[in-house]
């Protein structure tokens, strides 16, 4: 790689040790990387040489690793900070969330890959948000219209999710995020898993508020695990859609979270163009439109976070060359106007079916008329060919 093409990495840690290992093994993966012993000191350097991305450890001497974080995000948001940190408390998660930072590591890690899986993760979703500020400035737009005391809590959630338009290998991800007035637990996510598979997930934790939105932290963070896991040959189950919802119950009933969260799970394999899936209770049920005809995915299984026993099934469809798989949270029922429920997932089924104009035009209806919404709206699109 060109020298000049190389990422500027800057590590901000008092331990040498730790500082000597990030060098080492970001150097031969052709990162550049600068370094400071100190907060005051990472300020300095920060500001003079502008890095692509910050390695940040909480726990300094002097000048803490909150307050540079602070400071950071306050002159360049838009610069990636990871916080790397042996803390063991969620408080200091959700703090560092909270103050800008993108991703977050404990140490001791297992294996560097973690950390070089990590970086380039941030890095890529860097890039997308710089190609996506229109939508970012929307986000922000609707986040600023929360209640004060509701705001933190919103910007997690939102700081957790990804770019709103996505290829890959020709599948066409598209999201939609419309906030209401409170918190809801509404999350969606995709990535690609390997050269074989893309997964992605739209998930509903029950109730609303601070409590039901930190739960998608949590969320984020065992899926975050299963693909470490994954990457690691420590485990498959990232693979296994079915076996994937099985572990996430109990992880939800490990935690007493007194929370339970439909959840759909998705795994694209790009060869065979197949969609493996377990549908945990999804409602509207996801709508697959191909051949001229459209489908529910109906739903299977119980939601997680309820019963201690579950077997989980797959579902697996053909996919054709040219599809279109929609998906809504539950509060696009609240704002349509027929007067059954019947009526209005009738509706939802012709608006599928619809050309792409006339979709588009129901979505950009939504965004125009985004203010007061009784609950978050979510709609997530998976389309592969196009539509007339």
């Amino acid at each position: 790689m060109d020298d000049n093409n190389k990422k500027l990495i800057l590590t901000i840690d008092d331990d040498s040790d730790t500082r000597k290992f990030f060098k080492v093994v970001l150097q031969e993966h052709n990162f550049h990387v600068i370094e400071a012993e100190n907060g005051t000191e990472g300020i300095k350097v920060f500001n003079e040489q502008k890095p692509d991305l910050v390695l940040l450890d909480l726990k300094m001497p002097g000048m803490s690793g909150f307050e540079v974080l602070l400071d950071i995000t306050k002159t360049s948001p838009q610069i990636p900070v990871i916080v790397v940190s042996a803390t063991d408390s969620i408080e200091d998660v959700v703090k560092s969330l909270r103050l800008g930072a993108w991703d977050f590591i404990l140490k001791p890690m297992r294996t560097y890959n973690i950390m070089l899986h990590r970086v380039e993760k941030v890095l890529e979703q860097s890039l997308l948000k710089n190609q996506n500020l229109e939508y970012q400035e929307l986000l922000e737009e609707a986040v600023e219209k929360l209640h004060a005391d509701l705001k933190s809590g919103q910007d997690i959630q939102m700081k957790l999710l990804p770019a709103n338009k996505v290829t890959f290998n020709n599948y066409h991800f598209s999201s939609l995020i419309l906030p209401s007035q409170y918190l809801s637990g509404d999350f969606v996510d995709y990535f690609p898993v390997n050269e074989n598979y893309t997964a992605f997930y739209v998930a509903d934790v029950s109730g609303h508020g601070v409590s039901s939105a930190l739960v998608t932290v949590f969320l984020k963070s065992f899926m975050n695990k299963y693909i470490d896991c994954y990457r690691e040959n420590h485990s498959k189950k990232i693979l296994d859609p079915a076996k994937l919802m099985q572990s996430l119950n109990h992880d939800f009933l490990n935690e007493n979270f007194d929370k339970f969260s439909t959840l759909f799970f998705g795994l694209l394999n790009h060869a065979e163009n197949t969609l493996i899936y377990c549908n945990g209770g999804q409602y509207p049920s996801p709508i697959l439109r191909q051949n001229g005809n459209c489908q529910f995915l109906e739903s299977k299984n119980t939601p997680i976070g309820i019963m201690p026993e579950i077997n989980f099934v797959n579902s697996t469809i053909q996919l054709e060359g040219k599809f279109f798989l929609v998906f809504f949270s539950d509060g696009i029922l609240d704002i349509l106007p027929h007067d059954s429920l019947d009526k209005k997932i009738e509706f939802l089924n012709d608006l599928c079916a619809s050309d792409k104009k006339v979709f588009q035009d129901f979505i950009t209806g939504l965004n125009d008329n985004s203010t007061g919404l009784p609950d978050d709206i979510t709609v997530l699109t998976i389309e592969k060919g196009s539509r007339k």
